[in-house]
């Protein structure tokens, strides 16, 4: 190798060099502030608990629970059945004019819960004292659950139009973030992975029977679980 192909070799080196530098310098990554996070540590979700809760009014010489009353029974048994955590309560005042309608309703509230799949296992039962001059001291249904929430929206401090570092605006993803908080079903979920339910016994007797007699051990398909390949060209 002579002088002159070496010394090409060493500009072509510095030429290189000076490219990578220039092109780290106009990414504009200088410290962690530049970095490109992601929406998800940018705008994070934020999970925390909270307690729901209904008043059931309690009116004495009442008979029966009142139909919005019912509708709202309902509609709390489905809310704790899709997002509840632990038992739900049901707090009947002690001390009020009213304590033994309240008795009565309770046993009508109880079974409407039953009705809506909150079976008697699901609930815990608390007094509370009421002031002696409450005539229409409430049962209150509750029962924890999470709820998400995302970093506000709509920071716009930085001018899209002029952006030599190519980095991300600072509004970038919040609208997603804000959307899944909104709409996921089950916040507890965004904390970690849900347990295994029990096992279905009948089902595992089914299987070990099948099993022993030697036949399949398969879910029969019927006609509606067949599928076909289309054979629409594209």
């Amino acid at each position: 190798m002579n002088k002159m192909t070496k010394r090409n070799g060493k500009i072509a080196l510095r030429l290189l060099a000076a490219a990578a530098a220039a092109g780290l310098a106009g990414c504009g990554f200088n410290g962690p502030e530049h970095a490109q996070f992601t929406a998800q540590q940018t705008h994070p979700i934020t999970v925390e608990a909270d307690v729901a809760t209904l008043n059931v009014g309690v009116v004495p010489g009442q008979p029966g629970l009142t139909p919005s009353d019912r509708a709202g029974i309902e509609a709390f048994a489905a809310s704790y059945r899709q997002r509840g955590h632990g038992p739900l309560t049901i707090s009947t005042p002690s001390g009020s004019p009213n304590a033994g309608a309240a008795a009565v309703a309770l046993s009508d509230v109880r079974d409407l819960l039953k009705e809506n799949g909150v079976t008697a296992g699901d609930l815990a039962y608390t007094p509370y004292r009421a002031s002696g001059g409450d005539a229409a001291a409430p049962l209150i249904l509750s029962f924890k659950r999470y709820v998400a929430h995302a970093t506000a929206c709509g920071n716009w401090t930085q001018d899209a139009a002029f952006n030599p570092s190519n980095g991300i605006m600072p509004n970038h993803g919040c609208a997603t973030q804000n959307n899944l908080a909104a709409m996921v079903a089950n916040p507890a979920d965004l904390l970690g992975p849900r347990q295994m339910g029990p096992a279905d016994p009948g089902r595992r007797n089914t299987v070990l029977e099948k099993y022993r007699a030697g036949e399949p051990t398969a879910t029969e398909r019927g006609q509606q679980d067949s599928g076909a390949v289309s054979e629409v060209r594209q």
